[in-house]
Order: C-alpha cells, then structure tokens, then sequence
C-alpha cells in the first residue's frame, strides 16, 4: 500500500511538470501570457512553432507514458489506471503553476498508449471525425467518455474503468470553452 501511495505522489507530482511552460520559457516567452494561456503543445504551436510543440507532445506524452508503464510493473491494471489518473489531476491542477495547468490531452494520450493503445486508436478516431464533421465534435467528445472505459471493461478490473472514464471526463470539462464553442456552431447551422 505504500509503494502504490508513493506512485500515485509520483505520478501527480510528475503530471505537474509543466512541460509546456518550461519549453516556452526557453525560447524567453511567458505560454500562460499569450495565445490561449494554456501550456499545451496546441497554444505553443500556434505561438512557438512546430518544433516546440512537438518538443511538448513528446514530453507530456512521454512522461505519462514512462510513469504507467514503470507502475504496471509493480501494480495490477486498476491501480495503474489510478496512477494515470493522479498523472491528470497533476497535469490540470499544477502544484507548479498555483493549481492551474494543461486540458490532459497528450497527458492521456501518454496513458492509454500504455495502457490500451486501442483505446488510443479510438480517442484518435474520434478526434479526426470531430474535426472532419464539426457540427458534430460535441458528440465526438460525449463518445470518447463511453468508448474509452469500455476498452478497460474486458480486464475485470472496475477500478480501471472507472479512472480512464475520470481520465476522459476530466479532459472534457477542460474543453468547457471549446464545447460551448461547438455547441453554438451547431445551433447556427
């Protein structure tokens, strides 16, 4: 119990590197004071170019995915799944940043590549319907919420479905903004 206690302050303290910030502030630019104010690799592509942000996505992905992987070693598939999810609530609520942070995208991304890269293919399958049809990136979202857990569902472990459902819905309510943005477009259509 304590090794997993100690993982889960790991992961969360890890999930709270603020990847984003710190590549901006390379390149001598404040990320939470331009653009979109957000740290992920997003706002710092629109504002630092492609290499930053791939620089970004590398590196959020790729220490969710380091953190999960190095966890199922030890931990069941479940108490692994916790683990990503103290990884997100790291990542959204920065110790680093007064408790402010990233949406989790290439955080989770990290996690399910780990985890269940199939549950990764249908995030990424939805993802590209809901920019192909954007009258219907609401319902692309609503959809990852039920698909995702479910490819969890198979393993008997609830502890794992309910953290990837957390996971994504934790995601979601960070694209508060972008869903009423989309919402609005499709009334207006």
């Amino acid at each position: 119990m304590y090794l997993f206690l100690m993982f889960c302050l790991l992961a969360y303290l890890t999930g709270s590197i603020p990847t984003g910030k710190i590549v901006a502030r390379l390149k001598g630019v404040d990320i939470q004071k331009v653009g979109t104010k957000n740290i992920g690799s997003s706002n710092v592509y629109l504002n630092l170019g492609k290499k930053m942000a791939l620089l970004v996505l590398i590196g959020d992905m790729g220490k969710a995915f380091l953190i999960v992987t190095f966890a199922a070693e030890y931990f069941s598939l479940g108490q692994t799944m916790f683990i990503g999810l103290c990884l997100i609530i790291g990542n959204l609520k920065s110790l680093f940043l007064n408790f402010s942070g990233g949406k989790g995208v290439a955080t989770s991304l990290g996690i399910f590549l780990a985890t269940e890269p199939i549950a990764l293919l249908f995030l990424g399958i939805l993802w590209i319907l809901g920019l192909l049809f954007k009258k219907y990136i609401l319902w692309s979202g609503i959809g990852a919420i039920f698909l995702i857990p479910y490819q969890y569902s198979g393993y008997g472990e609830g502890i794992a479905v309910i953290s990837a459902f957390f996971i994504i819905l934790f995601m979601l309510l960070k694209h508060n903004e972008n869903i009423k943005w989309a919402r609005v477009e499709q009334e207006a259509s």
